[in-house]
């Protein structure tokens, strides 16, 4: 744009609650400091946008979305922030807002407080390094507000908040600790005691609705009260357990019974003849397949199949698409294939198919390249800032260390995914171990056949024409 003067300015302020009371952005604040910028530089002023409350994790706030219809509509000439982060804590988001929004529909962006704007070739290329930072600030609070949660668990401390919708049933959240509710801690333990009288989650729940109304209303929920260990006095942080400083309201023994009757239950509703059910999912659809017995054969036998539960409308809540084309798969058929495969299986086979990702050592030498690449960025700037080196340099040095950087970033984080696998690897091994002495043929097996398919795969996606398994391993 030639003319600096007199270009049509949208303003754009987002602010946390967090952050206006620890940092100072107070809405009123950058308002009048853009305001004051755009007057000297004789901009026109058509709307302030605001976002009052906003995380910038995402694009998901109202004034900025209304502002990306207006842009796109050709109603501005240029988008001005107190700050970078103001716009967006993701790199990728800023990266996409500057790209495909503002410069993809002739709008320059200005960022007040680092002293940048689009117009120049070099802010061009420094918004894209300054975007990692605010990515790296991001991902740095992630992981504190992380470490904190642990903290907090070992000490005890339950990890909620004071919305009343998110309270464990039967306490109260006060001033950062549980306390009993009595009312509601009595619908708890008359669950578990109705459990334990044989009753199901369904007439629990309705027995529990009648009697304490509004406390629980679903079965998912009585079922999390049954294996929540919150409730005899402890405190669960991912895969860890810690004694919890709040009062328990269900006793050791009663929530031991509880957890040995939900197990012995779930054995029993799964005893059936398909023993393939749980891990077959339909490859059109991708909902899940169910054993069915159809007609019968001229000897009298039933005829039994599998089924996409999309084709048969059996259950309306598990259906994905109502029009998926999946056939019926014969359960003989289907059932003989699976054993086949899985009598394929040796030890050698699982440790050369098993590759462990996690490497603790190809971890750290990839961190200390990225933070190197880090450096780096901020050298240049240094650099920029002292005008010791050309913008045409500059330039193509930061293009080339975002692009290793955005690599490096997306390789730790495929390593650094967990994998339960890794430990599982042994039993894994076990089980193949026995299974040269295992009768498939028997009937009276099938709960063990469906230990064994529990241990083995993950899935076993199915089309018309072909079986693909996902191995546990």
């Amino acid at each position: 744009m030639d003319d600096k003067r007199n270009l049509r300015v949208f303003i754009y302020i987002r602010v946390s609650t967090r952050e206006q009371a620890t940092e100072g952005y107070s809405i009123g604040e950058q308002e009048e400091r853009l305001r004051a910028y755009a007057k000297a530089k004789g901009y026109t002023i058509i709307k302030v946008y605001i976002d009052p409350a906003y995380s910038g994790a995402n694009m998901d706030r109202p004034a900025l979305q209304e502002m990306i219809n207006q842009i796109e509509q050709n109603t501005a000439d240029l988008v001005l922030v107190y700050k970078l982060n103001r716009l967006s804590r993701s790199q990728k988001d800023t990266l996409y807002l500057i790209e495909e929004v503002f410069l993809k529909n002739n709008v320059d962006f200005v960022s007040l407080n680092e002293s940048f704007d689009t117009t120049t070739p070099f802010g061009r290329a420094m918004i894209g390094v300054l975007s990692v930072f605010a990515q790296l600030e991001r991902e740095q609070t992630r992981e504190l507000t992380m470490m904190g949660k642990e903290g907090r668990a070992k000490k005890g401390k339950w990890n909620g908040g004071g919305n009343k919708k998110q309270h464990p049933t039967g306490y109260d959240y006060i001033n950062g600790s549980l306390h009993v509710n009595e009312y509601e801690a009595q619908c708890v333990r008359d669950i578990y005691a109705l459990y334990m009288q044989g009753k199901g989650l369904h007439t629990i729940l309705k027995t529990s609705e009648k009697k304490y109304p509004d406390v629980v209303r679903f079965e998912s929920t009585i079922k999390k009260i049954l294996t929540n260990p919150l409730y005899i006095g402890n405190i669960r942080h991912k895969d860890a357990i810690y004694d919890g400083e709040h009062q328990a309201i269900i006793d050791e023994s009663t929530f031991d019974t509880v957890q040995e009757l939900l197990k012995k239950r779930a054995v029993k509703s799964k005893a059936s003849p398909y023993f393939l059910s749980g891990v077959i999912y339909c490859e059109y659809c991708g909902a899940r397949m169910f054993g069915r017995t159809g007609g019968k054969l001229k000897d009298g036998e039933s005829m039994r199949y599998y089924n996409c539960y999309s084709r048969t409308n059996h259950r309306k809540h598990m259906t994905k698409d109502p029009n998926c084309i999946k056939d019926g798969e014969r359960k003989e058929t289907l059932e003989q294939y699976v054993i086949k495969e899985i009598k394929k299986l040796n030890t050698a086979f699982i440790e050369g198919y098993h590759t462990k990702k996690n490497d603790k050592a190809k971890l750290e030498t990839l961190q200390n390249e990225l933070n190197n690449i880090k450096q780096q960025m901020s050298n240049l700037i240094d650099l920029y800032s002292l005008n010791s080196m050309p913008i045409e340099i500059i330039n193509g040095k930061v293009e080339k260390l975002k692009t290793h950087h955005d690599q490096l970033q997306q390789h730790i984080k495929e390593l650094s995914k967990p994998h339960e696998n890794d430990n599982n690897l042994e039993d894994i091994k076990k089980t193949i171990s026995q299974l040269p002495d295992f009768d498939w043929s028997n009937e009276e097996t099938d709960d063990q056949k469906r230990l064994i398919v529990a241990k083995l795969i993950n899935k076993i996606i199915v089309s018309n024409d072909n079986i693909n398994i996902e191995w546990a391993f």
